[in-house]
C-alpha cells in the first residue's frame, strides 16, 4: 500500500512538472513577437531538457513556428521533421495540434495549399479537442486564407471559437479575416449584402476591442488591423483619423519588423497622395518608405522593387528623365538582386518541398505499413475468435452429444440390467422349481418302494416333463441376446462352430455368474457332469490348462 501511494505520488509530481514545462514553453511561444531569437533561444534550453514525447513533440513544433515568423524555413523544416518522431498520427495531445498546425504553416509558405489545409484542419480538430481555442480559431482563418475567402463555414466556427477563448489577439485575426471576406465580396458580387459603411464599422468595433496592446500577443493581427481600419478609412471615407490608425500600424511593423505593414504602409499612403496630386509629398513618402525598408533586418528585394516603380512613375509624370534614368538603373539593380533571391528562394523551397514530400511518402508507407499490420492483427483476432467459437461451439457441441450418449447408455444399463434380472430370475425359479420338483420326486420313489401300487408310473413322467419343460433353448437364446447381442456369434467363431446348443446355454450361466451346483440345477443334472462340460468346452475353444474358462467367457463378453 506504501510502494503504491509513493508511485502515485511520483507520477504526479512528473505530471505536474511535465504541465509547468509545456505552459512555459507556449508561453514562450505566445510571446515570441518580442525577440525571435531569445525565443529561439529559450524553447532550445527547454528542448534540451526535456525528456518526455510530448514534451520534445510540443518544442519541435514551437521552435518550427518561431523559425517560421523569422522566414528561416530551412530551420522550421527541421525542427518539423524532428517533431514527427515523436508524433502519433492517432495522437489527440496539445503537441499533436501544435506540430500539425506548424506542418500546416510551412506548406502554405511552399504553395503546397492542398497538404496546408488538410494540417491545418487535423490542428484546427486537435486545438477544439483540447480546448485551446484560440489556436484553433487561428488554424480555421489560415484554412479560410488559403481557399481565397471561399470557406466562410469554417470562418464563422473560427469567430466563435475566437470569442470563448476570450484572447484578443485571436479575436482580431478572426475578425480581420471577416473583414477582408465582406470587402472581397462587395467589390466582386454586385448582390452583396455589404457595402464600405459597413466593413468601417465592423473594423472599428474590432479596433476597440484592443484596451492595451501589451497585453496582445498576436502583434501582427493587431499590425493588420491597424492598416486595415486606416487605410479603409482614408480610401473611402478620406477622413483623417485614418492616419492615426495606419501610424499605430508602423510603429508596430518598426518594432517587430514586419515587412509586409511597412510596403503596405508606405505604399498606401504614397497612393492615396498621387489620387490627391501631391506628388512632392507621395515622391518623400517613397524615398521614406524605401530607406525603412532597406534597413530593415529582413529586407528583400521585391520591397525595393515596388518603391522603385513607385518613384520611376512620378519622375515620368514629372517628366524629370534624368532622375528617371538613374531609378531605372536602381530598379535593374534591384531587379537583378530580386531575381536572384527569387532562384535561392525557389531553389531552398524546391529543397524543403522535395523533402517534406519524402517526408510525407515515408508517413504514408508507414501508415500504410502500419494499416496493413493492423488489418493482419484484425484479421488473426478474428479468426482466433471464430476458432475459439467454434472449438467452444464443438466442445459444447460434444459434451452434450457425450451427455446424450451416457443418458442413451444409462438407459440401455438400466434395461440392460432389467432383462439380466429378469433371465436370472427366471433361471433361479426353474432352479427352484427343479429342486421341489425333484424332492417330491424322491418322496414319492420312497412311498413307492414302501408300496409299490400306491402312486401311479404316469406322475412320475408328468414330474420329468416338468423338469424337463425349461429345455426351450431359443427361447432362451433370445433372451439372452438382448442383453448380450454378440456373445453366442464370437463363441460360435472362437470354437469354429462347435458348440451345441447345451455347451451354449452352459456358457451363459457362466457368464451370468450361476454357480456350478445352480447350472447343474438348471440342467438337471450332476454337478459331476457339468465339470466333464467345463473340460470339454475348453477344448472345443482351444484354450490352454492355465486358461480360466470362467475369465474367457467375462472377457469375450
Amino acid at each position: 500500500m506504501k510502494f503504491k501511494l509513493i508511485t502515485v505520488f511520483f507520477l504526479f509530481l512528473f505530471q505536474t512538472l511535465l504541465l509547468a514545462q509545456n505552459e512555459k514553453a507556449i508561453d514562450i511561444f505566445n510571446n515570441r513577437n518580442e525577440d525571435l531569437n531569445q525565443a529561439v533561444k529559450d524553447l532550445s534550453v527547454l528542448k534540451k531538457s526535456a525528456k518526455a514525447n510530448e514534451s520534445q513533440l510540443l518544442l519541435n513544433s514551437l521552435l518550427a513556428l518561431t523559425c517560421i515568423t523569422r522566414k528561416d524555413y530551412e530551420s522550421a523544416k527541421k525542427y518539423i521533421t524532428e517533431a514527427e518522431k515523436f508524433s502519433n498520427t492517432n495522437g489527440s495531445s496539445s503537441g499533436e495540434a501544435y506540430y500539425n498546425f506548424a506542418t500546416g504553416k510551412l506548406y502554405m509558405i511552399l504553395e503546397i495549399n492542398d497538404k496546408s489545409i488538410n494540417y491545418f484542419l487535423k490542428s484546427f480538430r486537435l486545438f477544439k479537442l483540447n480546448e485551446n481555442f484560440a489556436m484553433a480559431s487561428d488554424a480555421g482563418v489560415s484554412v479560410f486564407y488559403i481557399s481565397s475567402y471561399k470557406d466562410v463555414k469554417i470562418l464563422n466556427e473560427s469567430l466563435e471559437l475566437a470569442d470563448r477563448s476570450k484572447d484578443v489577439g485571436a479575436i482580431i485575426n478572426a475578425r480581420c479575416g471577416f473583414a477582408n471576406y465582406m470587402k472581397n465580396d462587395f467589390n466582386t458580387n454586385r448582390a452583396s449584402k455589404y457595402n464600405s459603411d459597413q466593413l468601417l464599422k465592423y473594423l472599428k468595433e474590432t479596433a476597440d476591442l484592443v484596451k492595451n496592446e501589451n497585453e496582445t500577443t498576436q502583434k501582427f493581427a493587431l499590425a493588420s488591423l491597424y492598416f486595415n481600419y486606416g487605410y479603409n478609412l482614408l480610401f473611402y471615407n478620406k477622413n483623417p483619423e485614418g492616419d492615426v490608425y495606419l501610424n499605430k500600424a508602423l510603429k508596430l511593423a518598426k518594432k517587430y519588423n514586419y515587412l509586409s505593414i511597412y510596403r503596405n504602409y508606405y505604399g498606401a499612403k504614397g497612393d492615396i497622395l498621387l489620387e490627391e496630386n501631391r506628388i512632392d509629398e507621395a515622391k518623400a513618402f517613397f524615398y521614406r518608405g524605401l530607406k525603412e525598408a532597406q534597413e530593415m533586418p529582413y529586407p528583400d528585394a521585391v520591397t525595393e522593387l515596388l518603391f522603385y516603380d513607385d518613384l520611376k512613375k512620378i519622375a515620368a509624370t514629372q517628366k524629370d528623365w534624368e532622375e528617371f534614368y538613374r531609378i531605372d538603373q536602381l530598379f535593374q539593380a534591384a531587379s537583378k538582386k530580386a531575381n536572384d533571391e527569387n532562384v535561392n528562394k525557389a531553389i531552398q523551397n524546391s529543397i524543403i518541398k522535395y523533402e517534406m514530400k519524402e517526408k510525407e511518402e515515408k508517413i504514408e508507407t508507414l501508415t500504410s505499413k502500419n494499416f496493413n499490420q493492423r488489418i493482419y492483427i484484425l484479421i488473426m483476432i478474428v479468426v482466433i475468435v471464430l476458432m475459439l467459437i467454434i472449438w467452444f461451439q464443438y466442445q459444447k457441441n460434444n459434451k452434450l452429444k457425450m451427455h446424450l450418449i451416457s443418458e442413451k447408455n444409462k438407459q440401455l444399463e438400466i434395461e440392460r440390467n432389467q432383462v439380466r434380472k429378469e433371465l436370472i430370475g427366471s433361471v433361479l425359479h426353474l432352479e427352484k422349481k427343479n429342486e421341489i420338483l425333484n424332492n417330491l420326486k424322491e418322496k414319492l420313489m420312497e412311498k413307492k418302494s414302501a408300496a409299490p401300487s400306491v402312486i401311479d408310473h404316469q406322475i412320475f413322467k408328468a414330474i420329468d416333463e416338468g423338469i424337463l419343460v425349461d429345455d426351450d433353448f431359443e427361447k432362451f437364446r433370445s433372451n439372452f441376446n438382448t442383453i448380450y447381442p454378440e456373445f453366442f456369434n464370437k463363441l460360435l467363431d472362437k470354437a469354429n462352430q462347435n458348440l451345441t446348443q447345451l455347451d451354449l446355454k452352459y456358457c451363459g450361466f457362466i457368464l451370468m455368474k450361476l454357480s456350478t451346483k445352480e447350472i447343474a440345477s438348471q440342467m438337471n443334472v450332476e454337478p459331476k457332469s457339468i465339470r466333464m462340460a467345463r473340460y470339454r468346452i475348453k477344448q472345443k475353444l482351444n484354450l490352454g490348462k492355465d486358461e480360466d474358462l470362467d475369465q474367457f467367457i467375462q472377457q469375450l463378453s
